[in-house]
């Protein structure tokens, strides 16, 4: 699994389509054959609409003088009635990461934006780095369907699973012993939890209340640092895995990208 590629971008900032486009990549190399941020952005565009998905709306943003691109793409397709399928697509022009692509959700009410394990794609850019990738990104679109389905199924056992305080303080240590949550992160993850915003993740913690928790304060991150943040939802998918007799199916399954 790919999941250690996504790299940090650091001070990132939001750009508009047009300001993207005007990023050139470097000349290539013997080995190394750089892909315009503009052109990542439009093949995923291209391979979902061309799937029969529709974009409900986008975020680009670039970094480290434009040479870090990280952008997120919220589809209409929805999980549930709550909950609306997200990519996650990133790309570098300074040989800091290969080319990348992860799929994820979107919360209506919270606006909490995160990404899973199930289908990453991270390939190089070597001189057949773009069609791999191109080639990668067609099976993986071809997948959401069925990631669709068993997020689905995962959602609801989260929904199902009943946290007790001893156990939420459990997670929330674990997270910050495994630098998911930091120093300056931990405190609003408690009052997070304690006093939650919305009024759906009020009354008893369940794993899905737990999980928009620490989606919640990852917010903060996703402007300057949107590669992390999305990282870091990535790992959190392992720390919140509901019990054995909870999740009966695997859900690391869906595609091998």
């Amino acid at each position: 699994m790919a999941t250690s590629t996504l790299i940090n971008h650091k001070g990132a900032h939001i750009v508009e389509p047009a300001e993207l486009a005007l990023i050139k990549a470097p000349p290539p190399t013997e080995t190394w054959f750089p892909i315009a941020h503009s052109n990542v952005l439009e093949s995923v565009r291209n391979a979902l609409i061309g799937a029969g998905y529709q974009i409900q709306r986008q975020q680009l943003s670039v970094a480290h003088e434009g040479h870090r691109f990280f952008g997120t793409l919220d589809l209409t397709t929805r999980i549930n009635d709550e909950i609306s399928l997200a990519v996650g697509i990133r790309n570098s022009t300074d040989k800091s990461f290969p080319i990348g692509w992860c799929c994820g959700q979107r919360v209506f009410v919270c606006d909490n934006l995160a990404f899973t394990s199930e289908i990453v794609i991270a390939k190089k850019h070597t001189r057949n780095g773009e069609t791999r990738y191109l080639e990668a990104l067609a099976r993986a679109v071809a997948t959401l369907s069925t990631y669709k389905e068993t997020a689905a199924s995962w959602i609801a056992r989260l929904q199902d699973w009943q946290i007790s305080p001893q156990e939420t303080d459990s997670l929330i240590l674990r997270s910050y012993e495994k630098g998911l949550i930091g120093p300056r992160l931990l405190p609003d993850l408690i009052n997070e939890v304690r006093h939650p915003e919305h009024e759906q993740f009020q009354g008893p913690m369940t794993g899905w209340k737990l999980w928009n928790c620490f989606t919640a304060v990852l917010r903060t991150m996703q402007e300057k640092q949107p590669s992390q943040a999305a990282l870091r939802t990535i790992r959190l998918q392992g720390l919140l895995t509901p019990p054995k007799e909870i999740l009966d199916v695997e859900f690391n399954k869906v595609a091998a990208v």
